[in-house]
């Protein structure tokens, strides 16, 4: 299920880094300032949205750009639009998250989550689409390692890595990140935080 290597590890050192030091920094729509990105890790060639690909990612240093708002559900949508990469037809990626209860999103692993908006008023939803692609069930888990907002309810920052299986089967998966406006990670960070990326890789094992 969860395919743990030593990329996906590296992945969730990033991950917990920004849990940590990451700080609230102003609103913005653009891909700019902090890191802001879309990358798909790895995912499985029968992943009918991530298509197979893996060490994917798209942000304003290949010409994409980012909207993201409060769903109708209390949770977050991102929406990346740029150019396709090179071999590829992709020109956007779509991502919901939702907490269970209509909740606000805060940091924090969400389980057993269902296709955004069809899920159980008790399990956290997650809609993932790519251009003209989209699984009719799903099912996984995220974790969020940061959701700040505004006075206004605005998302200023957010950051969380998810595994996806299309279908509901886990031979469909895909391991992604999603990354908006928060700091990113120096090597002296690196240091500070081996015990904690220690602890969220033994988590993730028991998920297999």
């Amino acid at each position: 299920m969860y395919r743990k290597n030593a990329r996906s590890m590296q992945i969730h050192t990033s991950s917990m880094l920004a849990l940590i030091l990451a700080l609230a920094t102003g609103a913005t729509d653009a891909l700019a300032g902090n890191e802001t990105r879309f990358t798909v890790v790895d995912s499985s060639p029968t992943s009918w949205v991530a298509r197979g690909y893996s060490d994917y990612t798209v942000s304003a240093d290949n010409g994409w750009s980012v909207e993201v708002e409060r769903n109708f559900d209390n949770g977050i949508s991102l929406d990346f639009d740029g150019p396709p990469l090179p071999g590829t037809p992709v020109d956007y990626w779509d991502v919901e998250f939702a907490a269970p209860f209509n909740q606000v999103i805060t940091p924090g692993l969400y389980e057993n989550f269902q296709r955004f908006p069809f899920q159980d008023d008790d399990r956290p939803g997650l809609g993932f689409h790519s251009t003209g692609r989209g699984d009719n069930m799903a099912s996984g888990f995220f974790e969020v390692f940061e959701a700040t907002y505004g006075p206004g309810g605005e998302v200023l920052s957010f950051s969380a890595d998810f595994t996806h299986y299309g279908e509901q089967n886990p031979d469909n998966w895909a391991i992604v990140e999603v990354r908006y406006n928060v700091p990113e990670p120096t090597s002296a960070m690196i240091m500070l935080v081996g015990a904690s990326v220690c602890g969220l890789a033994r988590r993730k094992n028991r998920m297999r």
